[in-house]
């Protein structure tokens, strides 16, 4: 086979597609079976080695249901302690063996040619993958074997990382993993925009929704915000339409008759349903033979009306979003030049009326494809990046970081060094930054990313140590630390101790380490509305520290106290005082400034005239010279 072209892959939720760049023009490349389409289902089969993806699969699902694997997409890149998958674990929806892996990392446990065997997210996700190049290549003539995929754009690194080793494992080069918003916004301009636009992506796919704004300017693409849930998709109205209807069957027919087969042609007429209500005012679906009895038979029937009535948390979930997107973007509904819709869930009537009651005076774009407009655009990327073609250079992106980076400070204060939405590549100032402890000899610094001011509500991604410091009063001994994301969201920290030169680095594709995406999300949400009890949070470390590095001075310079029993007094004072304070929580600043006037009181005229210890207490600098001044967690 001559050499293919590369391809843009959207490995979506509930289906996947492909696309080619060529003469001057983006095309979808159909499947081996001839659909524009394929559903993102595995089957492995229980008896042989063959593994079936796409509608095969779907067909071939009820001979083994536990076999039958969907929604992978949701899972990638995920710990088995997500709450997300303990969550999906507890679903009857789900009915393939979730099991905990290798580094606490999820697996599926199944029967495949006639073993026992555990596969990972990464291993499923490849055989879609892989089906999805076979049908290029032969689409193409040629052998195909580079690619660049989209993802979500609020996907965890973790999930970026996962999803590139899956097309790894399919014998892909990924050349780039572009964002699904910024893919659309490719396509959606091409050909159409002459003027600086401000577009504000609506994707609303499968299994998550996204909402990116993106200006464009010459059809240089520069994404100024991004908000996502990864638990709101066309997945979820399914869901609660199979969750109506099951309860009426129950009631009607008894608990035994709702079996797994039953449930799975129930579930597929809500799909069909939710589908046919886009178009319809109300659709009806007969369902046969309840229980195996040919006399028993249950309609499925709903009016667009109840549909919008029974979905309604969902819709005002992703309303929420917009408003969200526009406010971290510092931007008016004013400010947006038009609004793309992409994803399947973007053609129900409620979500185009949503925007269109709030963009009164914006074009609601529905000229394109929703299904198929990010594998074209990631086509465009894929052109560009693989053959340089000249009427593509002007194709330039600029993605952002959702979160911000940064390090955890002493007690858990967190120290911003890249702010959410900062756009990448990036390089953070540097943070000097001094030890805890009197003659420290290891630094431990912990990498977090979140929104909120207490390290405990964020998400750790990564430690390292130095080591070997050199010995010194507390504060005495600096270390400074730099923190470098590239476009692919590779991170690297770099931290090395001023006077010796003594360093270490941590790389980490953010996420390694990530939390659930329930946790992130909580922590974005409720980071403006926890906004006075950070402060709070803020204010006590702050003195916390700053009283703290008073008495380990004190205890620093102990030796030139010449009385013994004044040395011994005031050495239990310092002791006694650092553990009354360390049981104290934030909220409690008054008993730490009480405790700390005490202990004051008791060393004071014995230390004042013998050490070079000032005890005066400013809680009012600035953060950013509180800031650095603490090292993030340094631990003897």
């Amino acid at each position: 086979m001559e050499r293919a072209p590369a391809i843009g892959i959207d490995l979506g939720t509930t289906f996947s597609a492909a696309a080619v760049y060529r003469n001057g023009a983006c095309e979808i490349i159909p499947n081996k079976e001839g659909d524009r389409l394929t559903p993102s289902f595995i089957y492995f089969h229980p008896e042989s080695s063959e593994v079936s993806v796409g509608t095969s699969a779907n067909d071939l699902g009820p001979q083994k249901i536990d076999n039958f694997l969907f929604d992978i997409k949701r899972i990638i890149g995920r710990k088995f302690d997500d709450v997300y998958v303990q969550k999906l674990m507890k679903s009857s929806e789900y009915r393939y063996k979730l099991i905990r892996g290798n580094d606490d990392k999820i697996e599926v446990e199944l029967c495949h040619n006639r073993l026992t065997v555990c596969k990972t997210p990464e291993q499923i996700s490849s055989e879609i993958l892989k089906y999805l190049k076979e049908s290029a290549s032969e689409y193409l003539g040629a052998k195909v074997t580079e690619a660049v995929i989209s993802v979500p754009a609020h996907f965890s690194n973790a999930q970026r990382k996962a999803t590139k080793a899956a097309a790894e494992l399919a014998g892909l080069k990924v050349l780039k993993l572009i964002t699904e918003p910024v893919a659309a916004a490719i396509h959606y301009s091409k050909g159409r925009l002459n003027r600086i636009s401000t577009l504000l992506v609506f994707d609303f796919g499968g299994g998550t929704l996204d909402v990116s704004i993106i200006e464009v300017d010459n059809e240089k693409f520069s994404v100024k915000s991004v908000e996502g849930d990864t638990f709101l998709g066309g997945r979820d109205f399914d869901q609660n339409l199979l969750e109506h209807f099951k309860t009426k069957i129950i009631k009607q027919f008894g608990e035994g008759a709702f079996n797994d087969r039953l449930e799975r042609r129930v579930k597929d007429a809500c799909i069909r349903l939710k589908t046919k209500l886009s178009t319809a005012q109300n659709y009806s679906i007969p369902i046969y033979c309840i229980s195996g009895n040919e006399n028993q038979s249950f309609t499925i029937s709903l009016t667009r009306p109840d549909f919008e009535l029974l979905s309604k948390d969902l819709f005002a979930r992703a309303g929420i979003l917009v408003n969200k997107c526009l406010k971290e973007a510092g931007m008016t509904k004013a400010n947006i030049t038009d609004v793309v819709l992409v994803g399947g869930t973007t053609r129900m009537p409620k979500v185009r009326q949503i925007l269109t009651s709030y963009f009164s005076d914006r074009e609601i774009r529905i000229d394109l494809n929703p299904d198929e407009a990010v594998a074209l655009g990631a086509s465009v990327q894929a052109a560009f990046l693989k053959e340089k073609c000249k009427e593509l250079e002007k194709f330039k992106v600029t993605e952002i970081t959702p979160l911000s980076l940064g390090m955890g400070l002493n007690r858990n204060l967190m120290n911003v060094a890249i702010s959410k939405n900062t756009p990448l590549p990036t390089k953070s100032k540097d943070l000097i930054t001094s030890t805890m402890v009197n003659n420290q000899k290891t630094a431990t610094i912990q990498i977090y990313e979140g929104e909120r001011k207490n390290c405990e509500y964020n998400n750790l991604l990564g430690t390292f140590t130095i080591h070997d410091l050199p010995l010194g009063k507390s504060g005495d001994v600096k270390i400074t630390t730099t923190f470098t994301l590239n476009e692919d969201g590779i991170l690297e920290v770099d931290a090395h101790e001023n006077s010796t030169g003594k360093k270490n680095k941590l790389v980490v594709t953010i996420g390694e380490y990530r939390l659930c995406d329930y946790k992130i999300r909580h922590t974005v949400e409720d980071a403006e509305k926890n906004k006075a009890d950070d402060e709070v949070f803020e204010k006590f470390t702050r003195y916390f520290y700053r009283v703290e590095e008073i008495c380990n001075h004190v205890l620093y310079n102990l030796n030139k106290i010449a009385s013994q029993k004044d040395r011994n007094f005031v050495e239990s004072k310092c002791e006694m005082f650092s553990i009354m304070i360390k049981i104290l929580n934030y909220k409690e600043i008054d008993r730490l400034k009480n405790a700390f006037n005490s202990f004051k009181k008791s060393v004071h005229d014995i230390v004042k005239d013998l050490m070079d210890v000032d005890f005066f207490v400013e809680i009012q600098e600035s953060e950013s010279s509180f800031l650095s001044k603490l090292v993030s967690n340094l631990k003897m």
